[in-house]
């Protein structure tokens, strides 16, 4: 029991560092960014052709990041920038867009085969704790975990991250203490591109990469800030780990042909019974 629960956390951590960088958007634009599954798709093939191109792992994962630090910064100034001023909507409709036209792009790209990235550690199980975990998803929980503790301390513990949640707090009062509300929602959507293309290049050594494989991750990712709570970073990383081990339980215990369906039933049952979800913050349109 233990020993799935570590492998479904492995795979809650990739949902997790996607729906962060949801809700990081969320709070800084109050608009919804439905292209992230795409962001982790495209961190995917990033890392698959730096060492296509051959780059060694050391060199290509760094590479895909910087990538995707750019595409981010791209989809902000071209997507998001022109629309900041028009109702939350027309950002949504066009990150819908953004979706499918990297998901063409890719299928252009790299055609419609599933393809395969060179495993990064050997496929021998280590033993944690008296449990036997594959060395990929000890990484990823690993990694998922300082990702996490550097992005408190960038928070919490700097003047960028205190000018970063003043601007996701309230940008116009940011911007009369001094703050560049601009620069503050261009690097959050740096940061959360980057959240997303790491989850893509943790997942691409263990399963095979598509332009497809980011509408089953968007998918869970908004599954699991619904249960920890809309607008709550901690509700985000709990909810991903929440939908992760479920996953894994029902596969093992019940079948792998209804994890989808009990994922999306956990949902709606949310919604229904704690539609605040467990972190129970509210989410109000700013005046």
């Amino acid at each position: 029991m233990a020993q799935f629960l570590l492998s479904g956390m492995a795979m809650g951590c990739i949902y997790a560092l996607v729906a962060l960088g949801f809700v990081l958007i969320f709070n800084a634009t109050q608009g919804l960014n439905f292209a992230q599954g795409e962001f982790v798709m495209l961190g995917a093939f990033a890392l698959y052709a730096g060492l296509n191109a051959g780059a060694p792992y050391w060199l290509a994962i760094p590479i895909a990041l910087l990538f995707m630090a750019v595409l981010g910064f791209a989809f902000q100034r071209l997507v998001f920038y022109p629309l900041r001023e028009r109702s939350w909507i027309f950002f949504v409709i066009a990150t819908i867009g953004f979706s499918i036209f990297a998901r063409n792009a890719a299928l252009l790209i790299w055609g419609p085969n599933t393809l395969q990235v060179p495993a990064l550690f050997s496929e021998a199980s280590i033993r944690i704790a008296g449990l036997m975990l594959a060395p990929a998803k000890a990484a990823i929980i690993l990694i998922t975990a300082i990702v996490l503790a550097l992005q408190y301390a960038l928070f919490f513990h700097t003047d960028l991250g205190r000018r970063l949640r003043a601007t996701a707090q309230n940008s116009e009062m940011a911007q009369l203490l001094g703050v560049r509300p601009g620069r503050m929602i261009a690097l959050t959507f740096i940061l959360s591109a980057m959240l997303a293309g790491l989850a893509g290049i943790l997942v691409a050594p263990i399963f095979f990469i598509d332009p497809q494989m980011g509408g089953s991750v968007i998918l869970k990712a908004f599954i699991a800030i619904i249960i920890g709570g809309f607008g709550s970073i901690p509700g985000a990383v709990v909810g991903g780990l929440i939908v992760g081990v479920l996953e894994i339980l029902v596969a093992v215990y019940v079948s792998s042909v209804y994890k989808d369906a009990i994922s999306f039933a956990v949902l709606m049952l949310f919604l229904v019974a704690c539609p605040r979800g467990l972190f129970g913050e509210a989410v109000a349109e700013r005046v």
